[in-house]
C-alpha cells in the first residue's frame, strides 16, 4: 500500500498519473488469461442511468468477477473495509483511500452540460445561505462546495437532501440534485435560478469534468491487473456502441418489474449519447487535477 504521505518529490497528481504506476498505465500488451485461484473480483457498481454503458458488458468482458449494485456513499468504507475490490466511485473520494488509485481511464464525464447535476436557487448566487445537497455522490457535494467558495467566496450552511425528500418543498435558499432524480426533476417557478454544474464548471475553468472512475487498490497479480484495465475498457467501447440497445433492454425489464424509468428512451439515449462521455483523455486529466487541488480544501 501506497503512503501519499512518503511522496516528497512528487506531486500527488504526477504519481497518480505517472506511466510507470501500474494502475493508470495504458499498456499495449496484453496477457491471456490464465486458471487462477484466486477469489472472484468484487465489483461495485451504482444503480444510475449513466453508468450503463460502462457496466452491461462487464459479465461478458470479465466473466469471472462478481458485480454488486452499491450506492456511491457506501462504496469508501466498502473498499478500506475489504467488502470490494475496486468500485465506480466518485472522484472526491480518490484522497480519502489511502493507496487507491485510478483503474483505467473509463469514467463518468462530461464537457459541457451535465444534465444530471443541476443547482437550483430560490436567490441569486450571491445571496445563497443555505444549500441541501443529495447525499448520492461525494464528487457532486464538493463540486458544489468548490464552485460556490472558489468563484464566489461563499461557505453557506449545508443540509443533506435526502433520497425521499420532495424537491419543490427544500427548506433551503439552493438544492442540488443529481443522478436519475436530476433528469426528471421538474423546478417549481420558486427555483427561479437554475445552473447546470458540468456547464458551469467548463464556463469557470475552461476544462472538463470527471465525475466518477473505476478506483481501487493495487493488484497482487499484475497479469489480473492489466486483464482488469482491458475488460473494463472493452466493456465501456461496447457499451458506448450498444446505447441504444441497453436502453431497450432496460425499458423491457422496468416494465416487467413495473417499475418505469424517470425519463422516456429518447431522452436517455441523448443523454448517454451526448451529454456523458466516458473516456479519460488529457483535458479531463486536467480537469480532475484541478478539481482534486481545489477539493483537497473542502474534504
Amino acid at each position: 500500500m501506497t503512503d501519499f504521505t512518503l511522496l516528497s518529490r512528487k506531486s500527488f497528481f504526477d504519481f497518480l498519473w505517472s506511466s510507470r504506476h501500474p494502475l493508470v498505465r495504458n499498456s499495449k500488451r496484453y496477457f491471456p488469461m490464465q486458471p487462477s485461484s484466486l477469489p472472484p473480483l468484487r465489483i461495485a457498481t451504482v444503480p444510475f442511468y449513466n453508468a450503463w454503458p460502462l457496466t452491461r458488458f462487464l459479465s461478458e468482458t470479465l466473466p469471472e468477477a462478481t458485480l454488486s449494485g452499491w450506492y456511491p456513499s457506501r462504496m469508501r468504507p466498502g473498499l478500506l473495509g475489504g467488502e470490494i475490490d475496486l468500485a465506480l466511485l466518485p472522484v472526491a473520494e480518490l484522497p480519502r483511500i489511502p493507496g487507491a488509485s485510478l483503474l483505467g481511464n473509463a469514467c463518468i464525464g462530461c464537457l459541457g452540460p451535465v444534465e444530471s447535476v443541476l443547482l437550483a436557487s430560490r436567490v441569486p448566487v450571491s445571496k445563497i445561505r443555505r444549500i441541501a445537497l443529495d447525499v448520492a455522490s461525494r464528487s457532486s457535494i464538493t463540486l458544489s462546495k468548490v464552485m460556490l467558495h472558489e468563484f464566489y467566496g461563499l461557505e453557506p450552511e449545508i443540509v443533506p437532501l435526502e433520497l425521499d425528500e420532495s424537491l419543490n418543498e427544500v427548506a433551503a435558499d439552493a438544492l442540488v440534485v443529481i443522478g436519475d432524480r436530476a433528469l426528471a426533476f421538474e423546478p417549481a417557478d420558486c427555483w427561479e435560478y437554475r445552473f447546470d454544474l458540468g456547464q458551469w464548471w467548463l464556463e469557470k475553468t475552461g476544462l472538463p469534468f470527471v465525475f466518477a472512475a473505476w478506483i481501487g487498490q493495487p493488484f497482487a497479480d499484475p497479469e489480473r491487473q492489466v486483464e482488469t484495465v482491458r475488460g473494463l475498457e472493452t466493456a465501456r467501447d461496447r457499451g458506448i456502441a450498444a446505447i441504444e440497445q441497453i436502453v431497450a433492454e432496460r425499458e423491457e425489464q422496468a416494465a416487467r418489474n413495473a417499475t418505469p424509468l424517470l425519463v422516456g428512451r429518447s431522452k436517455l439515449i441523448d443523454y448517454l449519447s451526448r451529454s456523458i462521455q466516458y473516456r479519460i483523455d488529457e483535458e479531463k486529466r486536467k480537469g480532475l487535477e484541478l478539481f482534486l487541488k481545489l477539493a483537497a480544501k473542502h474534504l
